[in-house]
């Protein structure tokens, strides 16, 4: 019978989830630090609204793995905090689009530079070689699940 610890030690599924899990609460904690009053998910909602502004919350819900409900919830709450406001499509009334405020707008280079600094941080001691190596496989994981 294979023991957790071989079972997780060879498993990339299992290394990712918890790099990944690691990362986000090294961000996290790089954000509280520099008193940035924002959580991961919101974070994720900003960087895409950052890439596109105006998206609607179904795109929002893809782009970041998120069901609409979950995606509903956290722009709800970043309305709240005035960092996105909803407005109706203009050809679908059905559907909202998101927008940054200007205090969201305002937020960008220094929640960018905090996901520079947490980068950084969590690549140290690894030479850049691997670290390209790195990105080039998780692109073909991706690319493979997609």
């Amino acid at each position: 019978m294979t023991s957790f610890y071989e079972y997780t030690s060879g498993s990339l599924g299992h290394k990712l989830n918890k790099s990944a899990r690691l990362i986000t609460h090294k961000l996290v904690r790089n954000f509280r630090e520099s008193d940035i009053k924002i959580n991961a998910e919101q974070w994720k909602i900003l960087l895409y609204l950052y890439q596109e502004d105006g998206q609607t919350q179904t795109s929002l819900a893809e782009s970041t793995g998120k069901d609409e409900p979950s995606v509903s919830r956290i722009v709800n709450t970043m309305e709240k905090f005035n960092l996105v406001f909803r407005t109706r499509h203009p050809s679908d009334r059905r559907t909202n689009l998101i927008f940054l405020t200007e205090n969201g707008r305002d937020m960008r280079e220094t929640l960018m530079s905090m996901g520079k600094k947490t980068n950084r941080e969590v690549t140290e001691g690894i030479a850049l070689q691997e670290i390209e190596t790195c990105i080039r496989v998780l692109d073909k994981v991706i690319e493979n699940l997609s």
